[in-house]
C-alpha cells in the first residue's frame, strides 16, 4: 500500500461512523426493491428509485414532517438521470429522505458517459433536493421555485448511509445538489468521481441553504469538493474529508459555516469568497492549504501545512485567538445502539394504532416494559394522553419519521412541564431519533424531560408547539444533533454538546443554569435572547446565524451572561433596516453594542465574543 493509499484509509477511518444496519421491513419504509429496483449494477434502476421517492409523501403543508424513508438495501444501483421529488401537481417537494443500508455497500452508480452529465458548463445533479412552496410568491426574495425548486421550505431532506459514484466521463456531474432548511442532513456518505469526472461533490448554492448538517462525509475527486453560496441560513459540517485532485476543496460565497474536523488531503484552496462570509473551523488538517479569504475566517486547533493555527483573519491580518481555557472539549455522541431484528419491538404489535386519534399510551408502556432495547414507531401519527416514562432497558427509540401527538382529552396528571417523554432512571446511553413532538396550538408543553444519569442523544427531532428538552441537575450528558425548533433548558454539571441546533421563536431560546455547553452551528429566528447563561455556566457557540426577521426590540440582547463564562462566534442576518439587534451581549448592567463588530450588509459578524464572571 502506497503512502497516498494509507492516507486515504486513515481519512476514511476518521470520518466514518461505526454503525450500519438493515431497517425493519414493517417500519413504514419504502424499500426500492418493492418498486422494481434490482441493485445488481447492470440494470438501470433510475425509474424504480424515482417511483419510491414519488410515493414517499404528498404535501402536508406546514406539518412538514410526515414523509416516509426511501430505503436502499446493500447493492449497486445503476442510474442514468437525476433523482428528485415532486408532488402530484408537478410542484417541487421537500421531504426527500434517501437512506442506504451501509455507506460502503449501498452504491448509487451513475452510468459512465451518461447523457446530460458530460458538460461542465451545464452541470447536472445526481440527487437534487428541493423546497416545497408554502406561501407568498414563487419568486419572492428572488428565488426561482418553479424552475429550480428554490425556497426556504426545504424541510426533512436527508441523504444517508450510501456511496454516490458519478462514474467516468461525467465532468458535469454534481453528486448532490443539496437544499435543506431547519432540519436535514447528509450523513455517513461517500462521494466518488473518477479522474476528469465530477463537477462538484456537494453543491449548496441555490436559495437558501441551511440550517442543515453535513456529518461523516468523504468526497473523493471532483473539481470542487463543497460549494456554498447565499447569505443565509448557515451550514454545519463535522468530520468532513475532501481528498483527490479537486481544484477547490471548499468554497463559501457569503454564508455562515460552522465546521469541526475538516480534512483536505491535497494542496487546493479553501475559498471564503465574499466579505459577508463566515467560516469557523474547529480542528482538522488543511495539509499545504493555500487559503483565499475575503470574509471572516476563524481557526481553532487547525493544522495548516503541519503547523497548528489558532486565530482570526477578518481582513485586518491574522490575530491570535485560542480556545478559552474553561471551554468544554467537544466529543462525538455515542453511536445508536444496534441489535438483531429479534430485539427490535414494533409498537403496533403492542396495540398502538398510528391514526393520530387512538390513544396509544398503554401500547407504548407495554412496548417499553417488554425488555426490548430498541423500540420503533412505523411511519404514522401516534396519539398519547399521558407521559411516557423510558426505562433503563430501552436503548433506542427509532421514530421512522413518525409523530407523537397529545390528545385533547389528556389525563389530569399529565404535566405540561413534565415532558411527553421522561428519562427518569439512570442507565446506559439512550438515543431518540426521527420523531416529531407535536402539540401545535394546544398550549405549552415540554417534549423530553431528562433527569436520569445516562447519556441521551436527540437526533433529527422536530418540536412543534413544544419546548424540546429540560435537562435537570441530575441528568447525564446530552447530545443534540440536527433538531428544530423548540427551547432548551439545561442545568447540572454534565456536559451538553449540540450540532446544528435550530431554535426559532421569541423569548429565551437556550437557558443554561450552570452546565458546560458547546454548540456547533446554531440558528435562531425571532426577537429572542439566543442564550441566557447563568449560575457559573460555561458556554461556547461556535459558528451559526441569528436574525430577528421582524422590527427589533432594543431591550433584547442576543446573549445574556450572569456570573458565567461565554464565548460566541456567529453571523447576523438582517434583511431590512431596523430589524437587527441593538446589542449582542448584556453582561450585568453593561451591554456590548453591535457597532463593536464588523458589518455584514445590514447585519454584523461576531468573530469572537467573550465574557467572564
Amino acid at each position: 500500500m502506497t503512502r497516498a493509499q494509507i492516507a486515504v484509509v486513515l481519512i476514511l477511518a476518521l470520518v466514518s461512523p461505526a454503525w450500519a444496519e438493515a431497517l425493519p421491513a414493517d417500519s413504514g419504509i419504502l424499500d426500492v426493491r418493492g418498486f422494481g429496483a434490482r441493485g445488481d449494477g447492470v440494470h438501470d434502476d433510475t425509474a424504480a428509485i424515482q417511483a419510491a421517492i414519488t410515493a414517499s409523501g404528498g404535501d402536508t403543508g406546514t406539518s412538514f414532517w410526515h414523509d416516509r424513508i426511501v430505503y436502499l438495501p446493500d447493492g449497486t444501483y445503476l442510474i442514468s438521470g437525476t433523482l428528485s421529488k415532486r408532488y402530484a401537481n408537478g410542484g417541487y417537494a421537500s421531504g426527500l429522505a434517501l437512506m442506504g443500508q451501509s455507506r460502503d455497500h449501498t452504491i448509487l452508480k451513475l452510468r459512465d458517459h451518461a447523457v446530460g452529465f458530460d458538460d461542465a458548463a451545464h452541470p447536472r445533479a445526481v440527487i437534487y433536493t428541493t423546497s416545497k412552496h408554502l406561501d407568498g410568491s414563487p419568486t419572492g426574495g428572488g428565488k426561482d421555485y418553479v424552475g429550480l425548486g428554490e425556497g426556504n421550505d426545504a424541510y426533512m431532506n436527508f441523504v444517508e448511509s450510501l456511496t454516490i459514484d458519478v462514474g467516468a466521463g461525467d465532468p458535469g456531474a454534481i453528486a448532490i445538489d443539496y437544499l435543506a432548511n431547519n432540519i436535514g442532513a447528509i450523513r455517513d456518505v461517500r462521494l466518488h468521481a473518477a479522474r476528469g469526472s465530477g463537477f462538484v461533490g456537494v453543491s449548496m448554492t441555490r436559495k437558501w441553504p441551511g440550517p442543515a448538517l453535513l456529518q461523516h462525509l468523504t468526497i473523493e475527486g471532483f473539481a470542487t469538493g463543497i460549494d456554498v453560496a447565499q447569505s443565509e441560513y448557515g451550514l454545519t459540517l463535522e468530520h468532513v474529508a475532501v481528498q483527490g485532485p479537486a481544484s477547490i476543496g471548499l468554497r463559501n460565497r457569503g454564508n455562515a459555516l460552522a465546521v469541526r474536523d475538516l480534512r483536505v488531503s491535497a494542496s487546493v484552496p479553501l475559498v471564503n469568497a465574499i466579505a459577508g462570509g463566515l467560516v469557523a473551523i474547529d480542528g482538522g488538517n488543511l495539509a499545504g492549504l493555500p487559503t483565499v479569504n475575503l470574509g471572516t475566517l476563524l481557526l481553532r486547533d487547525v493544522s495548516v501545512g503541519g503547523a497548528t493555527r489558532d486565530g482570526i483573519d477578518a481582513g485586518r491580518g491574522w490575530q491570535a485567538s485560542r480556545r478559552p481555557p474553561w471551554a468544554v472539549i467537544p466529543v462525538d455522541a455515542p453511536p445508536p445502539f444496534t441489535a438483531a431484528s429479534s430485539q427490535w419491538a414494533n409498537v403496533l404489535r403492542f396495540g398502538a394504532v398510528a391514526d393520530g386519534v387512538t390513544d396509544a399510551t398503554m401500547a407504548f408502556r407495554r412496548a417499553f416494559a417488554s425488555g426490548a432495547p430498541i423500540i420503533y414507531l412505523p411511519n404514522g401519527i401516534y396519539a398519547i394522553s399521558d407521559r411516557l416514562d423510558i426505562p433503563a432497558s430501552v436503548r433506542r427509540i427509532a421514530g421512522m419519521g413518525s409523530t407523537l401527538r397529545i390528545l385533547d382529552q389528556r389525563q389530569p396528571t399529565f404535566s405540561r412541564a413534565g415532558g411527553m417523554m421522561r428519562i427518569g432512571t439512570d442507565g446506559p446511553p439512550l438515543s431518540i431519533e426521527r420523531l416529531a413532538f407535536d402539540n401545535t396550538d394546544k398550549g405549552a408543553q415540554l417534549a423530553i424531560e431528562m433527569e436520569g444519569a445516562r447519556d441521551v442523544v436527540l437526533r433529527d427531532l422536530i418540536s412543534a408547539g413544544v419546548s424540546l428538552v429540560n435537562r435537570l441537575p441530575r441528568g447525564g450528558r446530552l447530545f443534540v444533533e440536527d433538531v428544530c425548533c423548540g427551547r432548551i433548558h439545561i442545568a447540572g454539571s454534565a456536559s451538553v454538546f449540540a450540532r446544528q441546533l435550530d431554535t426559532e421563536g421569541d423569548g429565551v431560546r437556550i437557558l443554561n443554569e450552570g452546565a458546560p455547553l458547546w454548540v456547533l452551528g446554531l440558528k435562531t429566528e425571532g426577537i429572542c435572547t439566543v442564550l441566557d447563561n447563568q449560575a457559573g455556566a460555561q458556554s461556547e457557540i461556535f459558528g451559526g446565524l441569528v436574525y430577528m426577521v421582524r422590527p427589533s426590540d432594543p431591550s433584547v440582547a442576543a446573549l445574556h451572561n450572569d456570573r458565567s463564562w461565554l464565548a460566541a462566534s456567529f453571523a447576523e442576518e438582517v434583511l431590512l433596516a431596523g430589524h437587527g439587534y441593538a446589542a449582542f451581549l448584556r453582561h450585568g448592567s453593561s451591554t456590548l453594542p453591535v457597532s463593536a463588530f464588523p458589518a455584514r450588509g445590514l447585519g454584523h459578524i461576531v468573530p469572537d465574543l467573550r465574557a467572564a464572571p
